[in-house]
């Protein structure tokens, strides 16, 4: 289990990576086998959006962890001691499906950055890549009702379709459906609607 939610960290982590897009732009991060992931160059003008959400249950980015918890657990969401860190917050919820958005997820990862939050990704986990990506079509459909999204083509066999709402400021969001790895090797599909801060994911560590 542990590797599982892992896996979904390190991929949520990538997501979040970017440089503000331009006729021509691209990114590299490590990714969980520590390769370099490069998007192809951009093909169309960049679709900007006024906004994209920043508050989250009641939580605005640049909350501290005790902020985070205390916060979701209003709304039925159980931090996960046992698979959480100072880097990421994994919660469960006491039913098996959450509603955000208008939509029912299983899974939900925050990610931290000097005691801050900066990113929340929102998953699905499923058996089939053919249902990971009706997930995600569902999930494109919703989100398109606020965001104007682009396509984004990163070069990893991993990641199936990727779309992002980009902002001209330091906030986007994105939907994703990707492949993992579980703890017995067996491969695993999800779609995941995230949303990053990037200025707070981008700060340097605080001085000691």
């Amino acid at each position: 289990m542990k590797n599982h939610i892992s896996a979904l960290i390190t991929i949520a982590v990538m997501v979040a990576t970017v440089a503000l897009p331009s006729c021509n732009f691209s990114f590299s991060v490590g990714s969980g086998d520590n390769d370099s992931i490069a998007d192809s160059t951009a093909t169309t003008d960049t679709l900007w959006n006024d906004s994209v959400q920043t508050v989250f249950f009641d939580t605005h980015f640049g909350a501290t962890a005790q902020e985070v918890v205390d916060n979701f657990s209003q709304y039925g969401l159980i931090l996960l001691e046992n698979l959480s860190d100072d880097d990421a917050l994994v919660f469960g919820h006491k039913s098996d499906y959450y509603n955000f958005g208008g939509m029912l997820w299983v899974n939900l990862t925050v990610n931290m950055n000097n005691g801050k939050f900066y990113n929340i990704s929102f998953y699905n986990p499923r058996d089939t890549k053919e249902e990971a990506m009706a997930d995600f079509n569902n999930v494109v459909a919703n989100v398109e009702k606020k965001y104007k999204l682009m396509d984004f083509d990163p070069k990893d066999s991993t990641i199936y379709l990727f779309k992002r709402a980009y902002t001209k400021s330091h906030y986007i969001a994105g939907v994703v459906c990707y492949s993992y790895k579980d703890d017995e090797n067996n491969t695993c599909y999800t779609t995941s609607l995230d949303y990053t801060d990037t200025d707070l994911q981008n700060q340097p560590p605080a001085d000691l």
